[in-house]
């Protein structure tokens, strides 16, 4: 195993002296021997910290789980940090489904760890087995690809990916390392545990090199199709936008740039393609004969409408756009948010959201509370302007959930979301000088 962690980590140069490492330890082998492997590494300056997520499906299993992983990196001396994340409610509350609810909430994480910690690299501990899982997952879901899981993908490393599960046990036991086993990996309500415990055994009885092949079929796919997802990004930008589908202009294109550029759109749309296979691509081209009106039903509520020359896709019964205006020192209830707003020198109440705005930033703008408006922005002290569409992009905010957003700006310029980020645009540099927003619920 080591010897293929380190080829891997040359060959897509994933590490450098000094870097700061957010490791993502569930407790379990492949997560043990790759915390126990980097710590190891002889790297100058490598800083490793661990984060483990309690996903709050298993009880007391997922506890002991924690103390786990606590001791272990008390035992050498690495920093753990551990989140409690109901992943049950985040699918509930999503849409999403458990395993990529879970994802999503790892991730996430992930990279407030990273933010946190100021670090610059997260690494988990996928391996071989995970990627012909996952080829096979992407076969049965008929998604159109046949892709497996990158070795690299932005501040993501996978110094595992070219070793095998077996492997991975035989480190832990020729270093003498203790793991923990989650017992719902031998239960098959699951997909990922179906592939991994029912089909891909068979495809062994079929080639006892079944992994090894579904890898190489991987890395084949990859490369095919990054050669032709920029060929479909350029013509992505042409002819979608805030998605919308221009029929007239996809249809100068071949039938595979097209699926291409639906996926795409679709991914835009379900931030990610979890829930999609060709059936749904299918039915979205199928449209582009159709006639005005006609609409393919997706999952998540979502719709695909033929409203002349192009396919929109949105959420079914989405929320209606609605703009409201905030008056000063009055407290008003906006129905459509279904909460109080206040915006003034004197806060009514004491259980409540507040933020104190600069008056200065405030005054001869009209403050709202509204629906999402093209180029609404945010600022960030870190990073400066941001467009609230690229915000949902690098978030992977489902399109369907970023209709129903919710924001009180002045102009274009987001001061907040609900449930969301802050603006630092209009932040009072003394007390003095502010005026306060505050929002609650009904009830107050």
């Amino acid at each position: 195993m080591k010897k293929q962690a380190l080829a891997t980590i040359t060959e897509y140069n994933m590490f450098a002296p000094g870097d700061g490492v957010v490791l993502g330890l569930s407790g379990g082998a492949d997560s043990i021997a790759l915390l126990h492997f980097l710590h190891n590494l002889d790297m100058p300056g490598l800083k490793i910290a661990a984060v483990h997520i309690n996903h709050g499906l298993r009880g007391d299993e997922a506890n002991e789980d924690a103390v786990f992983c606590e001791k272990i990196c008390q035992k050498y001396n690495i920093n753990v940090v551990v989140f409690d994340k109901n992943v049950a409610e985040l699918a509930a509350e999503t849409g999403l489904g458990i395993e990529q609810a879970g994802r999503q909430a790892r991730y996430d994480c992930f990279h407030q760890a990273l933010t946190q910690l100021g670090y610059n690299k997260i690494a988990v501990a996928h391996n071989k087995n995970d990627v012909a899982e996952t080829v096979l997952m992407n076969i049965f879901r008929g998604s159109g690809g046949v892709k497996g899981i990158p070795a690299v993908n932005g501040t993501v490393v996978r110094p595992l990916i070219n070793v095998g599960r077996d492997e991975i046990l035989a480190y832990c036991a020729d270093n003498g390392l203790e793991f923990r086993t989650d017992s719902t990996n031998d239960q098959n309500n699951y997909t990922r545990n179906k592939v991994r415990n029912i089909f891909l055994p068979m495809a062994r009885e079929v080639n006892f090199a079944a992994v090894d092949a579904l890898v190489r079929l991987a890395g084949i796919s990859a490369d095919e199709d990054s050669f032709l997802d920029n060929i479909t990004k350029n013509v992505y930008k042409k002819c979608v936008n805030n998605g919308e589908i221009d029929i007239k202009l996809l249809d100068e294109h071949d039938i595979a740039i097209k699926r291409r550029v639906i996926r795409m759109a679709l991914a835009e749309a379900f931030g990610g393609l979890m829930d999609i296979n060709n059936n749904h691509v299918e039915a979205v081209l199928g449209l582009f004969g159709k006639e005005n009106g006609k609409r393919a039903v997706l999952p998540r509520s979502i719709v695909a409408e033929k409203i002349y020359h192009k396919i929109c896709i949105k959420i079914a019964g989405s929320v209606q756009e609605f703009s409201v205006i905030l008056p000063k020192n009055i407290p008003i209830y906006v129905a459509q948010a279904g909460k109080w707003f206040y915006l003034g020198k004197n806060p009514p109440q004491e259980n409540a959201f507040t933020m104190a705005l600069d008056c200065g930033k405030i005054d001869g703008v009209q403050v709202k509370v509204r629906t999402r408006l093209p180029g609404d922005r945010i600022f960030f002290d870190a990073v400066g302007t941001k467009k609230i569409k690229d915000y949902f992009s690098d978030k992977k905010v489902p399109r369907h959930l970023r209709d129903r957003a919710v924001f009180v700006a002045a102009d274009g310029d987001v001061i907040c979301m609900m449930d969301g980020p802050k603006s630092q645009k209009f932040s009072p540099e003394t007390r003095a000088g502010s005026m306060f927003l505050q929002i609650w619920e009904e009830e107050g």
